[in-house]
């Protein structure tokens, strides 16, 4: 009986390291290298990686997707992300006209125009005798795309709304007392500025004098 046990016994660790050499050789997973965990973040979440630093087995990854930093750490044993955690995010407010025209004055002089469109900006300006017209991304001020554009012949009459219709606009947004209200005047029409002051809050409205749409909402702490 004892004779059939051992033979059981040895069979069975016979058995087991079989199996263990055969995925010790044949099975076994190469650890990531850098340019691998960078590809496999790069992969799986859609960013773009700014920093790496690699701790032990462990890859700590930094990267940005839709504006939003991320940190993961990766197993370059496993291959697995066992930690993905956000660390900071876009400001929600969009940047201001003014903000968007000092951006461009200093490479292109004098800004024809800027116009919002949700988020997205439009800018047109001249350059050695040539008109450009330059998408750009409200929130980063990052440029999405650029065309040459062709002289009107004549130009548009733009519309001005009131003062009082930019204030109605404003309370529409935030209801409160009027604290001032001043007029910018640019190129495609120009804005108000109206500051509305709460309770609790306080927030200056931007608000395009010809279209009427708020163009961006700034808050005091």
């Amino acid at each position: 009986m004892k004779k059939w046990i051992l033979m059981i016994v040895a069979i069975f660790l016979l058995c087991s390291g079989t199996i263990w050499f055969i995925q010790g050789h044949y099975f076994q997973v190469e650890p990531f290298s850098e340019e691998e965990a960078i590809r496999h973040i790069e992969t799986i979440y859609k960013g773009q990686v700014s920093q790496v630093k690699k701790q032990g087995n462990t890859f700590e990854i930094q990267f940005t997707r839709q504006n939003v930093k991320y940190t993961a750490i990766i197993d370059a044993m496993t291959q697995q992300v066992s930690d993905l955690t956000m660390k900071e995010g876009q400001s929600k407010l969009l940047l201001t006209e003014h903000q968007i025209r000092q951006m461009f004055k200093k490479e292109y002089g004098d800004v024809e125009s800027v116009m919002l469109s949700e988020t997205i900006y439009t800018v047109r300006v001249e350059k050695e005798h040539k008109q450009k017209e330059i998408t750009v991304d409200g929130y980063s001020g990052d440029v999405l795309a650029e065309k040459d554009v062709k002289l009107l012949d004549q130009p548009v009459e733009n519309h001005i709304i009131t003062e009082q219709q930019a204030i109605d606009i404003a309370l529409q947004q935030l209801k409160g007392e009027v604290d001032s209200v001043d007029f910018e005047e640019t190129t495609d029409g120009g804005y108000y500025l109206v500051e509305i002051e709460t309770q609790h809050d306080e927030a200056t409205f931007q608000i395009h004098a010809v279209s009427g749409k708020v163009l961006s909402v700034s808050w005091d702490d």
